[in-house]
């Protein structure tokens, strides 16, 4: 009859209402766990086709997503890619994936755990934990905020007795790394093409720094006693303690020569932002 809706009938025999459809977000959201978290809800939504299932035809959108961030994390992590080699890569980035679903809608910041992932997995393996914590540390440096940069001709403005009270500011870009195995050596190799050396443990930990020069990021490492008067400037300790520190650590006739002569290669590279005389 025209006009007339259609209904279903209950157990009972009397007349059941249809079941409401599905709001589009409601359907987005579904849509969007499927892929992230593997929920398979959405196929009572979906149809199959006349030459396959719904669930075939859904694994395409699922392979394409996962696909997609293997790229993700291939963009972010250049030479691991090329240290672990396509197979152990793709596999690595796979279970990344499985284990740390997408939470962010700007891809920038999906791998950002990897080397934390690869940390607690990869234990055979801790200097690719550690590659892809500089590769993380180097594309933490370029994304980060800008600020002004300190030269010699700010410092030529403060007068000589007041220097014992400098402290100094990192700049924003500052990163840093102790590491446990060669990462560095074989991030430098494999950033230049050439073969990497075979994966060490150190018997001591090695200090690498990053940050950023106008747009570009660079890295080197840090002596022990450089990386000791650059942790505690970080804490806001006064140059004239830090000359101190350098004292005990080594040769305290030359402290004070050596502790100026790191300042001035922070001051020359752009590492630090400024320094003001403490109260």
């Amino acid at each position: 009859m025209a006009g007339a809706s259609l209904t279903r009938l209950n157990e009972s025999g009397a007349a059941a209402a249809e079941p409401e459809a599905p709001t589009l977000s409601e359907l987005q959201s579904a849509f969007q766990n499927a892929l992230v978290c593997g929920d398979d809800g959405i196929l009572d939504s979906v149809l199959d086709s006349s030459r396959t299932s719904r669930g075939v035809l859904f694994g395409v959108y699922r392979h394409a997503y996962v696909s997609r961030l293997v790229d993700v994390v291939r963009n972010d992590h250049k030479l691991l890619h090329a240290y672990l080699g396509d197979e152990a890569f793709s596999k690595v980035a796979r279970a990344y994936i499985a284990a740390r679903p997408s939470r962010n809608q700007n891809a920038r910041w999906f791998s950002q755990g990897l080397p934390d992932f690869l940390a607690a997995t990869e234990l055979e393996n801790p200097e690719a934990a550690e590659l892809a914590a500089l590769e993380r540390m180097v594309n933490d440096a370029f994304d980060a905020a800008d600020a002004p940069v300190l030269s010699t001709t700010d410092l030529a403005v403060i007068p000589p007795d007041e220097w014992a009270g400098l402290k100094f500011v990192p700049h924003p870009s500052c990163r840093r790394l102790d590491l446990q195995t060669n990462a560095y050596a074989i991030w430098a190799a494999l950033k230049d093409d050439a073969v990497p050396p075979p994966a060490l443990k150190l018997k001591e930990a090695e200090c690498v720094v990053a940050w950023r020069r106008d747009v570009t990021p660079l890295m080197r490492r840090m002596g022990g006693q450089e990386a000791m008067m650059w942790s505690e400037a970080g804490k806001g300790i006064p140059f004239g303690a830090l000359c101190e520190l350098v004292a005990i650590y080594d040769d305290p006739d030359g402290a004070a020569m050596r502790a100026a002569q790191h300042l001035q290669g922070w001051i020359s590279a752009g590492m630090l932002s400024k320094a003001s005389v403490a109260n």
